[in-house]
């Protein structure tokens, strides 16, 4: 490993911000690896994705399984996710989401709680009631204990990456509570459409990626509209969502992509929205944004790979924004520092909220 990809695996955050100046929208991180951001490369990659190979993520296949449909190729890929996105359509989740939204604000302590942790808990209790249908707090701390293990600190991210690579990180007992509860869900939605052998993969999957990405966005979207002082602009939380999901967008990250010869591409989320050729004043919270370019707004991702649960994210992030704020008078501390998980971007776990009863 060459000390430009030791800066890019250990410091990820200040390596993209040292890089984010480079007019051309790219990087050499090693023969015939690049990260790349600039919007007409980015807009020609997500239009050739499936002549693309996808592979895996050496920090994350360990944990969610090397069958999850996020490495998955071809036939196999376009066949699961066939599967999987009418489960994760959002609007048949909207009286699960209000509810559990509404058991959680009730839930608030009087002083402050930690906005990130407070946004994981609500949105697991939804993924988990999406892929389970019913409330089992019990197994979803197991499984935030489970992941916090492996994703709670940079240093135990690349400690578990570096020091044992290849070895699998999964939990025998965890793995085989899940798999009961997905098989004896009403309906088995998973559980019908998916072969035994790649369930818990896929189980693994949906709650790490329908939970991490949608607490983190939700987070970053309360922090950017408390730091502009429009907390009580309902009107705006949908432009407010969209520009938190472009300055401080949940994955940093797109995935590889591989061509024929072996040339590895990352394209990067967080330089992408960065960029100063693209947008003015990036580093601005401002909600009243023009929309961009093709290949300049990719939160979700894009191409094949584009995330199924989009519009159930999106759906969650403006219910909880929107009851959170006419219940709550919310005062939210200023330390914005990230924490990576993975390449995932969330407010660090000491960024404090205060809720109040609104009078």
């Amino acid at each position: 490993m060459n000390r430009t990809e030791l800066r890019f695996a250990w410091r990820l955050i200040p390596f993209l911000d040292s890089v984010e100046s480079l007019e051309d929208g790219m990087v050499r991180l090693r023969d015939r690896r690049w990260l790349v951001w600039h919007p007409d490369v980015m807009a020609a990659l997500f239009r050739n994705d499936r002549s693309l190979s996808h592979p895996p993520s050496r920090t994350l296949s360990p944990l969610l399984g090397n069958r999850s449909v996020l490495w998955l190729d071809g036939p196999e890929h376009t066949a699961y996710r066939r599967a999987l996105v009418p489960l994760l359509r959002g609007e048949q989740y909207r009286s699960v989401i209000e509810e559990e939204v509404a058991r959680s604000i009730r839930g608030l302590p009087s002083g402050p709680t930690s906005l990130t942790e407070w946004t994981r808990t609500l949105t697991l209790r939804i993924i988990g009631r999406v892929i389970f249908g019913v409330d089992d707090d019990e197994l979803l701390t197991a499984f935030r204990r489970w992941l916090d293990r492996r994703l709670g600190s940079r240093v135990r991210t690349l400690a578990h990456r570096w020091l044992t690579p290849g070895a699998t990180r999964s939990d025998p007992v965890l793995d085989a509570m899940l798999l009961r509860r997905a098989q004896s869900a009403e309906p088995p939605a998973l559980a019908a459409c998916l072969p035994r052998a790649d369930l818990r993969d896929q189980v693994v999957s949906l709650l790490f990626a329908g939970h991490e990405t949608t607490a983190s966005a939700t987070a970053w979207t309360l922090y950017w509209m408390h730091q502009a002082g429009i907390t009580d602009r309902l009107d705006l939380v949908d432009a407010a969502i969209a520009e938190s999901l472009r300055l401080s967008p949940p994955a940093t990250l797109a995935g590889n992509r591989m061509s024929a010869d072996g040339m590895v591409i990352t394209p990067s989320i967080y330089l992408a929205h960065r960029r100063a050729a693209t947008y003015e004043n990036p580093h601005v919270f401002d909600p009243f944004r023009v929309s961009p370019p093709a290949g300049a707004f990719f939160p979700f991702g894009g191409g094949v790979r584009h995330c199924p649960g989009r519009d159930l994210a999106l759906l969650e992030i403006r219910l909880i924004v929107t009851a959170l704020l006419r219940h709550k008078h919310v005062r939210i501390g200023s330390s914005s520092t990230p924490q990576l998980r993975g390449a995932a971007m969330a407010p660090p776990p000491s960024l404090a909220m205060v809720a109040t009863c609104r009078r």
